[in-house]
């Protein structure tokens, strides 16, 4: 378990991260608690990822914004995420605690048991994915637990027990995934549905059914991610050659994507990463 602390004269917030059980990691990224003060309003930017957020809230709502259209706003208390090739903020003021679980995308296809395309850009209640009583259950016991080992130990019973009935992703969309994520996008279309022996048009309906987006899309936030990870990890080079490593024409392409999926270029990006693991300032 790893405990990352910021104090600010605005903002103080604890986060504190762990893997999940063993038999979980195929289809869990990552657990995350946390508990946060803001004493002006505090407003996050999310960008696209390759994976499936799950938040399971013990205070005030939090606000979410579609940063495409920005008067498209929801109060959300527990919710989980599908995948988005669009950004959003968060929104909130006060104080806040809660449990993330950041789910793979096969992980999020085998707990949830849907149309993967019917949650794709949008965000939903907890209560109308899993059924009120057993999304009042997961909150209670996380809520009223001792502290957060406790926590998430009953996670990984929850999700153990919740992914042996699930379905798991057909091996020809969990290949082709993988494919795409070792590559960061780079392998084409056109070459996954030759190796499947199968038409563009069957993979692209799988993706959608099976992980929310095109191959296509999944290849774009992909290379977009691990750009978001270069930059994260302060590399020294020049946006034009990291532009280049990460699979770009060129750095207007580069430029373009950010824009596109965080609505700021990268320099504003990387001004705006918050310390201690606080995310991305909106």
């Amino acid at each position: 378990m790893q405990v990352n602390v910021h104090r600010s004269g605005t903002h103080n917030w604890a986060l504190i991260t762990r893997a999940p059980d063993a038999g979980l990691q195929p289809y869990v990224i990552d657990y995350q608690g946390y508990r946060e003060l803001a004493r002006v309003p505090m407003r996050r930017l999310q960008p696209p990822f390759d994976g499936i957020p799950m938040i399971v809230t013990f205070g005030p709502s939090i606000d979410i914004v579609n940063g495409d259209r920005p008067l498209e706003r929801r109060l959300y208390r527990s919710f989980l995420a599908g995948l988005h090739d669009v950004h959003v903020f968060t929104e909130y003021e006060g104080r806040q605690s809660g449990f993330q679980v950041n789910f793979t995308l096969l992980g999020a296809y085998r707990f949830l048991n849907i149309t993967m395309s019917d949650i794709a850009n949008r965000c939903l209640d907890l209560g109308d994915l899993l059924g009120d009583g057993e999304a009042e259950r997961l909150v209670d016991s996380l809520q009223d637990a001792a502290d957060w080992p406790t926590r998430f130990d009953l996670m990984d019973r929850f999700l153990l027990e919740r992914l042996r009935h699930g379905r798991p992703m057909s091996p020809d969309v969990a290949w082709a995934l993988k494919n795409l994520q070792a590559t960061h996008g780079a392998r084409s279309i056109g070459a996954l549905s030759r190796d499947l022996s199968c038409s563009r048009k069957t993979l692209i309906q799988r993706f959608h059914a099976q992980i929310g987006l095109s191959p296509k899309a999944v290849a774009n936030i992909l290379r977009f991610a691990h750009a978001v990870e270069r930059i994260r990890a302060a590399d020294e080079e020049s946006w034009a050659d990291l532009a280049i490593a990460c699979g770009y024409y060129d750095q207007a392409h580069f430029n373009r994507d950010f824009r596109r999926y965080s609505g700021r270029t990268p320099r504003e990006f990387q001004a705006a990463l918050l310390p201690d693991g606080g995310g991305i300032a909106g």
